[in-house]
């Protein structure tokens, strides 16, 4: 940094698309990271280091004028479910602690207290056994990873646990999920409804409205409290919010709210800027206005669209962690009516989809994940089912089947009739 700044530019830690820059106490500022599946090849290599340049610089402008002082590479030893290996060995004076991937220094404290406890005292925290080598014993011995079907009561569970689909975890903003169906918290009939129904979801992304919870609308009150934050990610929105200047201030309430429940480093907010009060159509321009000043401030902003693929391209480049284009009117359960704009968004981007309102059967779950939607969005459908509990399993059925068409790829469509069997060997007398 130029000895010319006096004071860090920096109070915090920005997250962009796959990139993050962290101040430092000593005034440097450190810029992450590439990860690049190459074996033992060492080295930083040029388009690595201009992917970060350009990602850190869109992110945060003044630090184009910075001086770089440093490079640095390193191996990240990785495990098929990018966690690590700890605790006993099949050796009896071995004991592990591996595969930490891109959280060694973070995992570091715990993992020395967790290994000196089970070393020195024979202690052996229950913690450890989730993390136990012995979890890949069961699985294929090649290195991609496997799709798990882990959907509650599933019935596709009777019949195999594991297929050999190579699928990678759902990013958004550095920050990994098995689940690629998010819910809401709005108009259930009561809040066990809305327990029960995030629990057979499998979800582990939640929106709240912000407003709502903070001025304990009807149907809201002790909505913080109803669910487990350390199980499930929370993603506070702007709903209510008719400008880009009143998104931004709710945004940050909704920050300060995390942190309240202990999600310390939760810096997502869905981002809606609706001045309409009866068709609910999002705002374009105050929706691309208020993302790019909560880009600034650190926010990782999922903001919610019409299926515009001009305005999608636009908030990816401002930054934003996704784009959420609907389906329909919100509430509305139309259904893909946006389908072939949405097609086009999810071509040319770079970000997680996100299709978000609209859909309201499991049948329209499953076919935007068939035209490779990274993830679901869905409330009133759930909600306002008759059974929302098992509305919700449906729908999570409906992502994970979707999912799995997506990456097995469709059958292409013909203008003619083609026989299911051979034509040859066939009896002609």
């Amino acid at each position: 940094m130029p000895e010319f700044v006096t004071e860090l530019p920096l109070s915090r830690i920005l997250f962009g698309n796959e990139i993050y820059i962290v101040p430092r106490r000593d005034r440097r500022i450190m810029i992450g990271a590439t990860v690049e599946d190459v074996g033992f090849t060492p080295y930083n290599t040029p388009i690595g280091i201009q992917t970060l340049l350009q990602q850190a610089i869109r992110l945060y402008p003044q630090i184009q004028h910075y001086p770089i002082e440093e490079l640095w590479w390193g191996f990240r030893p990785a495990t098929p479910d990018e966690l690590p290996i700890l605790g006993s060995s099949n050796c009896k004076n071995l004991t592990l602690a591996t595969g930490h991937y891109r959280n060694g220094i973070l995992l570091a404290p715990i993992t020395a207290a967790l290994i000196a406890d089970l070393i020195w005292e024979q202690k052996s925290d229950s913690l450890l056994s989730h993390f136990h080598y012995s979890r890949f014993q069961t699985q294929s011995s090649t290195p991609s990873q496997m799709l798990t079907l882990s959907t509650p009561h599933s019935p596709l569970q009777q019949v195999a646990s594991v297929l050999p689909i190579q699928d990678s975890p759902l990013v958004i903003a550095g920050k990994s999920f098995t689940s690629r169906l998010m819910t809401g918290t709005g108009k259930y009939r009561s809040i066990e409804e809305m327990q029960q129904s995030v629990v057979e979801s499998g979800c582990q992304i939640v929106t709240v409205a912000v407003r709502r919870v903070q001025t304990n609308a009807p149907g809201h009150e002790g909505l913080a409290e109803a669910l487990d934050w350390t199980k499930i990610w929370m993603l506070p929105n702007t709903a209510g919010c008719k400008t880009a200047e009143e998104a931004i201030r709710v945004a940050r309430l909704g920050r300060e709210m995390a942190k309240l429940l202990g999600q310390e480093d939760n810096n997502f907010v869905k981002l809606e800027v609706i001045p309409d009060s009866k068709y609910l159509l999002p705002d374009p321009i105050g929706t691309l206005q208020a993302a790019e000043q909560l880009v600034k401030e650190g926010f990782a902003v999922l903001p919610y669209i019409n299926a515009d693929p001009i305005l999608a391209k636009h908030l990816e480049e401002v930054g934003c962690a996704t784009v959420m284009p609907l389906a329909a009117p919100i509430g509305s359960g139309q259904g893909l009516k946006t389908a072939a704009n949405i097609q086009i968004i999810i071509e040319n981007a770079n970000v997680p989809v996100v299709v978000d309102a609209g859909i309201g059967a499991p049948s329209e779950a499953a076919q935007a994940m068939e035209m490779g939607a990274d993830a679901l969005l869905i409330n009133s459908a759930i909600a306002l089912a008759k059974n929302p509990p098992v509305m919700a399993r449906a729908m999570n059925m409906a992502a994970i089947a979707g999912r799995l068409a997506y990456l097995a790829g469709r059958m292409p469509t013909k203008d003619y009739a083609s026989p299911s069997s051979p034509m040859t060997g066939t009896v002609t007398n």
